[in-house]
C-alpha cells in the first residue's frame, strides 16, 4: 500500500501539464464553431491560439521561480484556480474580446501551475529509477493530451448537448480544476522554499516584457505583412533583453 501512497499526490500534480496541454490543442478545430458563435473575425480565431501560447510562453520561467520563493504547493493551487475561472470565463465569453482576454490569463496561470506540478515529482518518489518512471508517465500524458485535445475539439461542438456547444470545449475544464484545487489542498505536502533573498520582481517584468515583445510580432506580423508595429516590437525586445541582462 505505502508503495502506491503516492500515486494521488502525483496524479493531481499531473492535472496540470494535462489541462494547459488541452487547452492548447482543443481549440483548433473548434475555431469555426466559435468563429460562427461569436461572429469574429479570421484575425479572432489567430488569437484564439496566440494570446494563450503568449501568456504561457512569457510567465514559465516567472512561474517556476515564484514556486522556489512562494511555495510550490501555494503557486500551484493559486495557478489552478485562476485557470480553472479563466476556463469559465472562456466558455461564458460574449465576444471575441473576451474570449481572447481570457485565454491570455489561461496561458498565464498554466505557465503558474505546470512548473509546480513537475517539482512535486522528485518529493513524491525520491528512489532514482521511480522517479524517472514518473517523469516518463508525466511526459506520455501530456502527449496523451494534445491527441485528446484535438479529439474532443472536434467532437464536442457537433454534440449539440446546448446551444453553441463549443463553449463546452472550456466549460470541461472547471469540474477537472476544482476537482485539483480541492484535492490538492489535503494531499499536497509543500515543499521548502528558497531560503533568503526576494523576489526579482523586476527581472520578472522585464523578461516577460522581451518574450512578449518577441513573440507577438513573430506570430502576427507576417500574417499582417510586417506592419511597423510589428518591426518596433522586435527591436523593443531586444532592447529590453539587453537592459535585463
Amino acid at each position: 500500500m505505502k508503495k502506491y501512497s503516492n500515486w494521488l499526490p502525483f496524479l493531481i500534480a499531473c492535472s496540470a501539464i494535462f489541462l494547459s496541454v488541452l487547452d492548447l490543442f482543443i481549440v483548433n478545430v473548434s475555431l469555426p464553431s466559435i468563429k460562427t458563435g461569436l461572429k469574429g473575425t479570421n484575425a479572432d480565431m489567430q488569437l484564439v491560439i496566440v494570446m494563450y501560447i503568449i501568456g504561457y510562453a512569457s510567465f514559465l520561467i516567472t512561474g517556476g521561480r515564484a514556486g522556489e520563493y512562494f511555495g510550490r504547493k501555494k503557486v500551484f493551487l493559486t495557478g489552478m484556480l485562476i485557470f480553472t475561472i479563466a476556463s469559465l470565463s472562456c466558455g461564458l465569453s460574449q465576444s471575441a474580446i473576451q474570449l481572447n482576454a481570457a485565454r491570455f490569463v489561461q496561458g498565464i496561470s498554466g505557465a503558474f501551475m505546470v512548473p509546480q506540478g513537475i517539482a512535486f515529482i522528485p518529493g513524491l518518489f525520491p528512489d532514482q529509477k521511480e522517479r524517472i518512471r514518473m517523469l516518463g508517465i508525466y511526459g506520455s500524458i501530456a502527449g496523451t493530451a494534445s491527441v485528446i485535445g484535438q479529439f474532443l475539439g472536434g467532437l464536442i461542438p457537433d454534440l449539440g448537448i446546448i446551444q453553441q456547444s463549443w463553449r463546452l470545449i472550456f466549460l470541461i475544464n472547471v469540474p477537472v480544476g476544482l476537482t485539483a484545487v480541492v484535492m490538492g489542498l489535503k494531499y499536497f505536502k509543500e515543499l521548502p522554499v528558497k531560503a533568503g533573498g526576494k523576489f526579482d520582481f523586476v527581472g520578472s517584468l522585464l523578461l516577460m516584457l522581451t518574450l512578449t515583445s518577441l513573440i507577438y510580432p513573430l506570430i502576427q506580423g507576417r500574417e499582417w505583412g510586417w506592419p511597423i508595429w510589428s518591426l518596433s516590437m522586435l527591436f523593443l525586445s531586444f532592447s529590453v533583453f539587453g537592459y535585463f541582462y
